[in-house]
């Protein structure tokens, strides 16, 4: 059966790639379509199936498939710095961002430095880099150990959170049994957002960073999960980052409710054509959520999976409020304003006020925590919104920002919903709003 996939040009934080095929071009699995610009932080794209090049745009490249997807590929040219060889990979930091791996792998660090492996699966329902771990646990302390030796870095820790215990286990056994000396595992509060960069360096070396400073500044280098899973793939087998680990959950007719399952994909499928892999949507949904709950993004089914992506969640219905006045705090921990704006639409709400987090520090237009999941307290924010009118309140708050602000809304009579609700109902897990680390 025949299946187009397109590969977006703009994959991450850079400019877009540059394209080196035409239409009616055969391409095959691995092979280069599309060039970086290295002052651009763009990534070299390679094409994640055998096929032939349908339309080149200045947006995408997009692929009818014309064999069955396998485990062969194109493979690399290997030799330089291991640096060179995650360039020529197309790496990218697969937790979200989508920095450029090359430009991270060349940091020049010393025998007191830290590779930080991010192995918090920080969103809630995602769960695809802890598969990874499950399956593998020496692929990932084999990646680690390339990329300290590239660095120069003495030292190694996975940042896990407290909870996964199996896995915590798994790795400190894994460890043991490989004679490893410079790698420790390090559990981690069962908190919101444990794993974002600077959170993981405060609470793995005890180094606050400003909201402006690189990990370098303390002598470490941060990748996520599947980042150095993918760094091991190309250093050792020569393959490019054509494939993408995903979680899948919610209302699909072929899972059970509250359910997810992790499967891995070529970058560059349809949503839809995943969906539909799945039995199709059941009846009644509320989006399709493209991420994890509190920084996904509303997608559809005419949408591609990118190397950033993460997670595919169909939910519930959206909770109704009947054009009730509500207010939105925002937090650099979570969700956008237009994200926040476009729930209190879908719940028919009437929004009267926008707020952001006094712990917010904004960067060239977009917002840094300055102690990511340490709140200072809320209520000044949830009283000017009283004053505003609203009887509601949305959140998309760490664990820390959302207690406070519970601390304080429900005495002034105001309602307080989570940007995560409907995802967490979905999957019948409780909402999030008291400091409860058995939650996450």
């Amino acid at each position: 059966m025949s299946e187009v996939f397109k590969i977006f040009l703009k994959q991450g934080i850079g400019a877009p790639s540059t394209p080196v095929v035409k239409p009616g071009d055969a391409v095959f699995r691995g092979q280069v379509i599309a060039v970086l610009d290295p002052a651009k932080l763009s990534v070299d794209l390679h094409s994640s199936v055998t096929g032939t090049v349908e339309e080149v745009t200045d947006n995408f490249i997009s692929i009818l498939k014309t064999g069955e997807v396998d485990e062969s590929f194109v493979k690399l040219n290997q030799s330089g710095s291991v640096a060179e060889i995650v360039r020529r990979a197309g790496i990218l930091g697969l937790g979200g961002a989508g920095f450029p791996s090359y430009i991270k792998m060349a940091t020049k660090l010393n025998e007191e430095g830290y590779i930080i492996c991010n192995a918090a699966e920080c969103e809630p329902v995602l769960e695809h880099n802890l598969h990874q771990i499950r399956e593998n646990p020496k692929g990932l302390l084999d990646a680690m150990t390339i990329a300290m030796e590239a660095t120069g870095a003495g030292k190694g820790i996975i940042g896990i959170k407290f909870k996964h215990r199996d896995d915590i286990k798994l790795l400190t056994g894994t460890i043991k049994e490989l004679g490893i000396k410079h790698i420790r595992v390090l559990p981690l509060r069962n908190v919101y957002p444990v794993g974002e960069e600077r959170a993981l360096i405060r609470d793995t070396i005890n180094q606050l960073l400003g909201t402006t400073q690189l990990p370098s500044e303390a002598n470490a280098v941060v990748f996520n999960v599947e980042t150095l899973y993918a760094i091991g793939d190309a250093v050792r087998d020569g393959k490019p980052l054509i494939d993408k680990f995903v979680t899948v959950a919610g209302e699909l007719k072929g899972l059970d409710p509250a359910s997810s399952k992790v499967i891995r994909v070529p970058v560059g499928k349809k949503v839809g054509a995943i969906i539909d892999e799945f039995g199709g949507l059941n009846k009644d949904i509320g989006e399709i959520l493209l991420g994890g709950p509190y920084t996904g993004k509303r997608g559809s089914k005419e949408d591609y999976l990118t190397k950033t992506l993460g997670g595919i969640i169909v939910t519930k219905p959206f909770k109704t409020i009947n054009k009730e006045p509500i207010g939105v705090i925002q937090c650099a921990c979570g969700p956008l304003f237009n994200r926040l704006e476009q729930v209190v639409e879908s719940m028919d709400g009437t929004l009267v006020g926008h707020e952001i987090c006094k712990n917010a520090v904004e960067n060239n237009g977009t917002f840094k925590c300055k102690d990511p999941g340490n709140c200072p307290g809320q209520a000044e924010k949830v009283l000017a919104l009283k004053k505003q009118g609203a009887k509601h309140v949305i959140i998309g708050h760490c664990t820390d920002c959302t207690n406070t602000v519970m601390g304080s809304a429900p005495k002034l009579g105001m309602e307080v919903h989570h940007i995560t609700d409907h995802v967490m109902e979905t999957m019948d897990r409780p909402h999030m709003r008291y400091y409860d680390e058995t939650q996450l």
